[in-house]
């Protein structure tokens, strides 16, 4: 499925990403594209990324760096991924899988840097854990309490992903 690409958002990939839908039992989960674009406008330290299949935008994500970093991570070398979404009319497809296994390599090319991805899933999001499990990340056994309930902190070494 290389068909499936990453790639830094453009005002290009806009009208498509407005377009994304998904059913209220997961925009609990996650932010919209247009919120996520909204809030990387104003904030450096977010830097939205483009899922795209044949070329049209079918998901996005945030990698965020910066000082929030730290409170999900002691690695200083991390970013926090946020906001991670798929269509819905697309998801069952394999696209959330191809995506977090190109981003160890998207991650690389733009950020050399960087050696953890972290993230914090919902632990009733089992969808979501699984998905992420499956793709290299795995859960630091911490909680956190989020503004939408108890969280799971899963990290993924970026190199590792090399190795196998």
């Amino acid at each position: 499925m290389d068909l499936v690409q990453l790639q830094p958002y453009t005002s290009q990939h806009h009208r498509k990403l407005t377009q994304l839908s998904l059913p209220k039992e997961q925009t609990h989960y996650t932010e919209m594209p247009e919120d996520s674009v909204e809030c990387a406008a104003g904030d450096p330290t977010r830097h939205p990324v483009t899922i795209l299949a044949d070329d049209v935008p079918i998901g996005m994500f945030v990698l965020q760096s910066g000082p929030v970093v730290s409170e999900y991570t002691p690695h200083k070398n991390a970013l926090l991924l946020i906001a991670y979404m798929i269509d819905y009319s697309q998801q069952g497809k394999g696209y959330a899988t191809e995506s977090l296994k190109k981003l160890p390599y998207y991650v690389r090319e733009h950020y050399p840097e960087i050696e953890y991805i972290v993230l914090a899933v919902s632990v009733n999001n089992y969808a979501a854990q699984n998905v992420y499990k499956k793709n290299g990340f795995y859960d630091q056994g911490e909680r956190i309490s989020g503004k939408k309930g108890r969280l799971m902190i899963f990290e993924m070494k970026v190199e590792k992903m090399f190795e196998e």
